[in-house]
């Protein structure tokens, strides 16, 4: 049955609202609770208030059907009582009579409001939204503002009465409040008893599988019961009873951020089979709405004149084969929202495609500055030709296919409102964009090596304090990384015999004379999150610099990608990463380097935490509006009771936290920022700067056309190159002969003899010819050196010898050998940086032969940055 709700509602039909008001007798005034299934959008501007502001329309918001009236709620007042005497049998004579006097008083003020049922009244009383307010309604209304006949005199004594009673109310099932009264009222003792009295089966098979599972806290249990009675006392029924739609409904009813990430209260009841196999995996996931149709999302737009509207549901169904949702979705929003619903709200009655000229050239001339939505309002707008060209492939459309069905598009065919003259910038534009972008990457690509060197420091910094604090006592001082903490003094520590969660390390910042206390809340860092952004910041921009790959392909990377090929060749096996269809819908094979590799193997047994396999978790698409199925993702994380994949947002958020403990900065002055989009451009920019040619960056950055790729590529034309060099030449034949003569012997000789000279043991001198070192042979400080990889385990004894040398000098008090050591330990540092990075590759496979290849040499043995 459809239960009758406002106009501009949908109904939700449920079985289980069928067979609760078939309980009720079809009693009239049914209670309708509202499931907020909005959809996001419905909000109006925030940045700018005015003729700009405009409320995106959602989609009505389906309820389900709550029953006012059944069979406990509509007994006397005398029935009632007896119930509550032998609910509380056990108390004192004294006592009984105060529950018994206090349930009078309550049952006596709900009799005062109409209704068949104490349901009915307990709604009609305004009590059930009044929240903890709800007590204050008691009162008879004099003056003095006393509470009712029979109720304590004090304030506290009376709110704790009434609640009491509401309490034995709900206990006998005589009324079921809303989550808004449920959240602000109930004493922690009522629930222990509401669930023996209710369903202590169905608990009890909770508590087994709570049992079942290691993780689980006391904290975590008892949260979890205590959601799952508030889903009966509002719904009414067992455990068994509990639908989807009830899950939602209580879930967007929790207040506070910690009650909805920690929601195993649905795992619970999923692991049980109650709510069904097609259950989605998360409350999270069931509570998202999933792909809208195309009814749905141009009726999101309200748009006013009805054949219009039936138009665009036509042109997109039409569309759709070809595109993908998120696609559609911006279309939609460009035709309908940009275009036709900006022309009703300006031109009001306005029902035809055929344009006027002063209609149109007011619509493009508004077009021009942002109107609708929470970003940008009022500023310029950045890409008036996309929408511009879309509304001119709209009315081509309609003009070429009124041809092929004139029956069902001639009469829409018009001339369209964008002309070539319009469009006429649009070369330009792109032009600018490109330039911007690739000036971009060359400010950008200087910077990554700091980005990568402090990615590293942070998370060998972070990980080495958590292990130190891991082994400290609770309240004891630890050192580690140049750091000194203390571990923080927790009376919730599980090594107290605290009932917080198990491996979260706390730690504080001692001050002189402090006592270790459990207040030091302000000073409080969290070492256990630290350690755990810093390698996922590091794994992100690694994974990323290695492959280039987008976010949402890095997001979708499983333990299920990685496959192996063999070289008909030579036999040899290469690594390779499977990268999923995403953008373009085309599957692309990587190589993977040894460095990357690295990286791959650090994750996964980071992922694994001791485990055997990875966690099966899902993944929430936001732009396509799906979940996959669970399934081994490398970028996921713990967070409360239960494993969540990575979003698009978690990733941005980590690069902003790297970028701005590096402190790199653009050549302005102002402070940098890497988006997961730019290392894919640099990436690309280096692999074709490297030699690489251009086709195969193609194919790996997975680009239909090379035209897509040669506008990622922040390089210098080599067409314009060579050209310029050809007129460099031509120039350098009009000057005096004499100054390119051809030199003599000597001349020769010692132009030869300079470059023998640069030869150093760790590499060689860059000075110019015809220039001495004006260092003083100190070429370890010299940054004219340019290191050999191969001399790295020589460079490394050379830092060990530095450092011996800095804490014998420090112990016999030479200040000055010191200071001077430490400027030489620095310098050899650098130049071992300098070492690692030079032997980076792309780790692509060489596509010699076996009698082609030459032997090399032994690489000499490093260390992974």
């Amino acid at each position: 049955m459809v239960v009758p709700v406002a106009e501009g509602t949908e109904s939700l039909t449920t079985e289980k609202a069928d067979a609760q008001l078939g309980d009720a007798g079809g009693a009239a005034g049914a209670h309708v609770d509202a499931v907020a299934f909005r959809a996001r959008g419905a909000r109006p501007s925030r940045n700018r208030s005015g003729e700009h502001d405009f409320l995106t329309p959602s989609l009505p918001t389906p309820v389900i059907a709550r029953p006012t009236v059944w069979t406990a709620s509509q007994q006397s007042v005398e029935e009632v009582l007896v119930g509550i005497e032998a609910l509380e049998r056990g108390a004192s004579d004294k006592e009984m009579r105060r529950r018994l006097r206090d349930a009078s008083v309550l049952l006596h003020w709900l009799q005062r409001f109409a209704g068949e049922s104490w349901q009915q009244r307990w709604l009609a009383s305004g009590a059930d939204t009044a929240a903890r307010a709800w007590p204050d309604l008691l009162t008879d209304g004099a003056p003095d503002g006393l509470p009712a006949a029979g109720l304590p005199d004090k304030p506290q004594a009376a709110r704790t009465a009434a609640t009491g009673t509401a309490g034995r109310l709900i206990l006998l099932d005589v009324i079921r409040p809303g989550y808004d009264w449920l959240y602000s009222n109930p004493s922690k003792a009522l629930f222990p008893r509401f669930e023996q009295l209710r369903d202590p089966a169905g608990f009890a098979a909770v508590g087994a599988r709570c049992d079942a599972d290691r993780r689980m806290t006391s904290t975590d249990r008892r949260a979890a019961f205590v959601q799952l009675c508030r889903v009966l006392m509002h719904n009414g029924g067992l455990l068994a009873d509990i639908t989807l739609a009830d899950c939602v409904e209580a879930y967007r009813a929790q207040t506070g951020y910690s009650t909805r990430v920690h929601s195993r209260w649905y795992g619970l009841l999923r692991d049980l089979n109650i709510l069904g196999q097609a259950a989605p995996p998360t409350i999270h996931a069931a509570n998202r709405r999933g792909q809208l149709t195309i009814e749905e999302i141009v009726d999101s737009y309200q748009i006013a004149c009805r054949p219009i509207r039936d138009l665009f549901v036509d042109y997109l169904s039409e569309r759709a084969p070809g595109l993908d949702y998120s696609t559609i979705r911006q279309l939609a929003s460009k035709l309908i929202l940009l275009f036709w619903r900006d022309l009703e709200l300006h031109e009001p009655g306005i029902d035809s495609l055929h344009l006027s000229d002063a209609t149109a050239r007011a619509w493009k001339q508004r077009l021009g500055e942002v109107r609708y939505g929470n970003h940008y309002v009022g500023e310029k707008r950045r890409d008036p030709y996309i929408i511009l060209m879309a509304v001119r492939a709209f009315y081509a459309d309609l003009s070429h296919w009124a041809l092929e069905d004139p029956a069902r598009w001639a009469k829409w065919a018009a001339p369209s409102p964008v002309d070539s003259r319009d469009l006429a910038g649009l070369t330009k534009a792109n032009k600018h964009r490109q330039a911007r972008m690739h000036q971009r990457i060359r400010e950008l690509a200087p910077l990554l090596p700091r980005l990568v060197d402090t990615a590293h420091a942070r998370r060998v910094t972070a990980e080495d304090l958590l292990a130190a604090a891991t082994q400290a006592a609770p309240g004891q001082l630890f050192s580690a990384a140049g750091q000194t903490l203390r571990r923080a003094l927790l009376v919730s520590d599980p090594a107290l015999g605290g009932n917080s969660r198990p491996g979260v390390i706390y730690a504080v910042e001692p001050e002189a004379g402090e006592t270790p206390t459990p207040d030091a809340k302000r000073r409080r860092r969290n070492l256990t999150v630290e350690a755990d952004r810093a390698f996922w910041a590091w794994a992100c921009v690694e994974v990323f610099r290695h492959t280039g790959v987008r976010i949402e392909e890095m997001l979708e990377i499983t333990h299920r990608s990685f496959v192996s090929y063999t070289l008909p060749a030579t036999g040899e096996v290469i690594p390779m990463l499977q990268i999923t269809p995403s953008k373009t819908d085309k599957e692309r094979l990587l190589v993977i380097s040894p460095e990357l590799a690295a990286v791959f193997a650090t994750i996964i047994h980071h992922v694994r935490d001791g485990n055997e396999h990875l966690p099966l978790v899902t993944r929430y698409d936001s732009p396509e509006r799906i979940h996959t199925a669970p399934l081994p993702f490398l970028f996921q994380r713990r967070w409360g009771m239960r494993d969540q994949s990575f979003t698009h947002g978690y990733v941005k958020k980590l690069l902003d936290e790297l970028v701005k403990a590096a402190g790199v900065a653009n050549p302005d002055g102002s402070p940098a920022r890497f988006s997961p989009h730019d290392f894919r451009r640099i990436f690309a920019t280096e692999a074709v700067a490297a030699g690489l040619p251009v086709h195969i960056t193609a194919k790996i950055l997975g680009h239909e056309s090379l035209t897509t790729t040669q506008t990622y590529l922040a390089v210098y034309d080599q067409d314009v190159i060579d050209h310029h060099r050809a007129f460099l030449a031509r120039r350098r034949a009009t000057r005096p002969s004499q100054e390119y003569r051809e030199p003599t012997d000597s001349e020769w000789d010692e132009f030869l003899g300079h470059f023998a000279k640069r030869k150093l043991a760790l590499g060689t001198c860059g000075r110019a010819y015809g220039t001495g070192c004006q260092h003083e042979h100190a070429c370890i400080r010299c940054p004219m050196l340019r290191p050999d990889p191969t001399q790295q385990p020589r460079l490394e004894e050379i830092i060990t010898n530095l450092t011996e040398r800095i804490t014998e000098a420090t112990e016999r008090g030479w200040l000055g050998d010191v200071d001077g050591l430490r400027a030489s330990l620095d310098a050899a540092q650098h130049k071992l940086t300098q070492m690692r990075r030079t032997a980076t590759n792309l780790g692509m496979p060489s596509t010699r032969t076996p009698q082609q290849r030459r032997p090399r040499r032994a690489a000499a043995p490093h260390t992974k940055d």
